[in-house]
């Protein structure tokens, strides 16, 4: 089959692999299953087998709906075919074992990084040709098995491209099929611009882990490791293009737990006790470009030590006030 015919089967009997079922994948695959979109989701034993024997339950301003579809928990489970597209869902720090497993079955397949941070589509360009970039922008929450929550209507919004740059037929295809589930979509040449805008904006996902707070104290903190953060990017002359507010929505606080409401997909991830968060690819990401620079990145090196020693030790969020974080980090 040449490629424009594959590219034709492609957007006429696409078929979606959400690989990693958590917050993003969750809703996105949810609610594209809803639509009629085929999907299949690729994740933990523990998640699958839940919504394999009740479903993936969906919680959404407009309400929640059980949704009835596949899942796996290994790429080895699914029998591919040239209409099929990944969305990659798992954080960073998987992303090379899951593409390392995703080539040993099938070896010419779309991925798209649905993806925190700028370094996963350079993982996946080792084993993939065809590389999306993917920036979210979505309220979601997931925080126990077989459920997952949209905190907002519209659920999220979405920047969309080739990688490095560029736009094809396949992301319009893509993008049409993500609006028709309720985002917000923009389709852009220039994707890892917009997705380092995100990585800034996410230097703040530590801090309200820290310290289970968003509140202005902590946010004081989160503005200097921004500020930190956009100065070393100044430096090393990376373009990136700011988030924008998002539009009034409709939105919903049904998803509370003992530490009150989510916060962040790295206070997610210390709820869940996995022993890992993504802040290497955040983070971490402008500690290692200070490094290349000889200059030095104290806030964002002492969030990431922090919150990966949070994660190995199984800590929940909320280990320091932000006033003790604020003098940890000579911030006084």
């Amino acid at each position: 089959m040449g490629e424009r015919e594959k590219m034709a089967e492609e957007r006429i009997n696409m078929r979606i692999i959400i690989y990693g079922s958590g917050a993003v994948g969750g809703v996105i695959g949810g609610l594209l299953a809803l639509t009629g979109t085929q999907v299949i989701l690729i994740g933990r034993q523990s998640n699958v087998d839940i919504i394999r024997e009740h479903g993936l339950r969906v919680i959404t301003p407009g309400g929640t709906k059980i949704v009835q579809l596949p899942a796996v928990t290994a790429p080895a489970q699914i029998d591919f075919g040239p209409a099929d597209v990944v969305f990659l869902c798992v954080k960073g720090q998987d992303t090379e074992i899951a593409m390392r497993d995703l080539h040993a079955v099938v070896k010419d397949i779309p991925v798209f990084c649905f993806q925190n941070g700028v370094h996963n589509e350079e993982v996946v360009s080792k084993y993939f040709t065809r590389i999306y970039g993917v920036s979210v922008e979505a309220g979601v929450v997931f925080t126990q098995d077989g459920e997952v929550t949209s905190r907002s209507d519209p659920p999220g919004r979405l920047m969309i491209g080739w990688y490095p740059e560029g736009i094809d037929e396949l992301v319009e295809s893509v993008a049409k099929k993500l609006h028709n589930a309720g985002f917000e979509v923009v389709v852009t040449p220039e994707i890892m611009s917009y997705k380092w805008g995100k990585l800034i904006a996410n230097l703040t996902n530590a801090v309200v882990a820290i310290t289970n707070t968003n509140g202005d104290e902590a946010m004081r903190i989160a503005i200097a490791a921004q500020n930190e953060g956009k100065d070393i990017l100044a430096q090393a002359s990376v373009r990136w293009i700011p988030m924008k507010e998002p539009p009034s929505r409709k939105s919903t606080s049904a998803v509370k737990g003992s530490l009150g409401t989510p916060l962040s997909s790295t206070w997610q991830s210390l709820i869940r006790r996995n022993g890992t968060v993504e802040t290497d690819f955040l983070n971490g990401e402008i500690v290692r470009l200070a490094k290349k620079l000889n200059k030095p990145a104290p806030i964002n090196k002492a969030l990431l030590s922090i919150t990966q020693d949070m994660a190995v030790n199984r800590e929940l969020p909320g280990k320091y006030t932000p006033a003790e974080l604020a003098r940890i980090l000579k911030l006084e």
